[in-house]
């Protein structure tokens, strides 16, 4: 189901509330009493239907004021600004973040068009201006408005962000630079990143850019991670997302749409949870379908553009009806998510899951058949397990809790072998503030790239940094 969100009710001393269908992400439902009067509307003139107004430049923008009861005399269309840190306030509230800031009024002018008596509509002119000398982050300015006597509301946000080139089939990072072994490539290596959410925010992967073609360093980041749940009086698993997750849910035009925008893939790990349930117990092909549907419902309305086998922490044996199946659960699982998503990514951390040489389902095909794109574990260097071609696997994967030093070696490995990725999994915040990811990235994307690596924007804390 897609969540029908607007804004509803913003009162002096009351949180923003938002009106949803009933759906897994539960939101609050809204007062009675709305700010708005009845019948009243304010809305951008040039996409009328929005709910919220996005803005990322300069510029003149005509705001549109109908109100529900004709002008008993003429006036002005008025901004009201007495409560706008507290409607700001409010909102990173109900978001559960701390990064939305009111616009600066230096940013910003607002023109109320005169109206006559009886009217009941009139224009508002809105300019956004010295948006190059706005500091990088996220801001908000709530068009709280009067006319007539009656107040009506629409929400701006002001996103200023650093600079980049956005990746795409026809806009490509650069291929590796001087002679190498792999005379036959034809595509740049593509990095992954891994964010733990429970410790970082996603966005900053996407800030990561090369210094000269302003390409994303990262072409693949991958929020680590949703669960495999088991839902005891259901008898079925399901996918569950924790309360880290939950704001990227919540506001995912906030967290995964500035990745997206770079041309980065956003893609979802699945992770087993100690519950007996796991890759290797779906019972039948009908199982796997009906959860690789429920995953293929969240892709949907989140925007996701795939998801990340991984492997472990099952516990099997703690679900009676759920006894282990092994190979053919996998592959059926896999099929699943391709038949329901066939243009969407699945990918494989080759790992823990048992697949070796040629395992076949009762479709003829190979795990290979099915999975995208594969990477090994931590500091190995071995091909595929399951045969996925050199230019869509990477070896030698970094796990960059503690650094990323061995970035280097991890890039000139692929590349004397042939591989097609390198994977890094959990870059530390501290590294990042302190400058030491983008002096170790630099030594990885000098060989892959010809470029070193610049962290351009702004710094998003993470659930580790509070």
């Amino acid at each position: 189901m897609k969540a029908k969100y607007i804004i509803a009710n913003i009162m002096i001393g009351a949180a923003l509330l938002y009106a949803c269908e009933k759906d897994k992400i539960e939101l609050p439902q809204p007062e009675n009493n709305t700010m708005n009067s009845q019948g009243s509307v304010l809305y951008y003139k040039t996409v009328p239907q929005q709910e919220e107004t996005n803005l990322t430049a300069d510029g003149a923008y005509t705001f549109v004021t109908k109100v529900g009861k004709a002008a008993s005399d003429a006036g002005t269309v008025t901004l009201l600004t007495g409560s706008l840190e507290k409607i700001v306030k409010d909102y990173n509230a109900f978001k559960g973040v701390s990064d939305y800031s009111l616009l600066p009024s230096a940013h910003y002018t607002f023109e109320g068009s005169s109206y006559s008596k009886g009217a009941t509509e009139a224009e508002a002119k809105l300019t956004i201006k010295d948006y190059a000398s706005l500091a990088y982050g996220e801001y908000l300015l709530p068009l709280k408005v009067e006319m007539a006597g009656q107040q009506v509301f629409h929400l701006v946000k002001i996103h200023k962000d650093g600079e980049y080139s956005a990746l795409s089939e026809t806009s490509k990072k650069p291929l590796p630079p001087g002679s190498y072994s792999c005379s036959n490539r034809k595509e740049p290596m593509k990095m992954v990143a891994y964010v733990e959410t429970n410790d970082w925010d996603i966005r900053n992967m996407g800030q990561f850019i090369l210094k000269d073609s302003k390409k994303p360093v990262f072409d693949i980041v991958i929020l680590f991670a949703a669960n495999m749940n088991y839902d005891a009086k259901k008898g079925k698993r399901y996918l569950s997302f924790n309360d880290k997750l939950q704001p990227i849910l919540k506001d995912p035009d906030k967290y995964i749409k500035p990745l997206k925008d770079r041309g980065i893939k956003v893609i979802v790990d699945i992770l087993p949870n100690h519950q007996g349930v796991g890759y290797l117990n779906f019972q039948n092909y009908e199982e796997a379908l009906e959860f690789a549907r429920e995953c293929k419902q969240y892709a949907d309305k989140y925007g996701f553009d795939g998801y990340d086998i991984d492997e472990e922490y099952a516990g099997y044996g703690k679900v009676e009806d759920k006894p282990y199946v092994g190979d053919e659960s996998i592959l059926w699982f896999m099929r699943a998510m391709k038949e329901v998503m066939p243009n969407k990514l699945l990918t494989l951390y080759d790992y823990g899951h048992g697949l070796y040489g040629s395992t076949t389902d009762d479709q003829g095909k190979e795990a290979k058949d099915y999975i995208d794109y594969s990477w090994a574990n931590y500091w190995e260097q071995h091909g595929s397990y399951i045969g996925v071609p050199k230019e869509k696997y990477g070896q030698y994967s970094i796990e960059a809790n503690s650094g990323l030093y061995a970035a280097s070696y991890s890039a000139q490995s692929n590349l004397d072998g042939c591989y097609g990725l390198v994977m890094i999994f959990n870059i530390n915040g501290n590294s990042i503030k302190s400058g030491r990811t983008t002096r170790d990235l630099s030594n990885a994307t000098r060989l892959l790239y010809g470029e070193e690596c610049i962290f351009s924007g702004k710094y998003h804390k993470g659930h580790r940094d509070k």
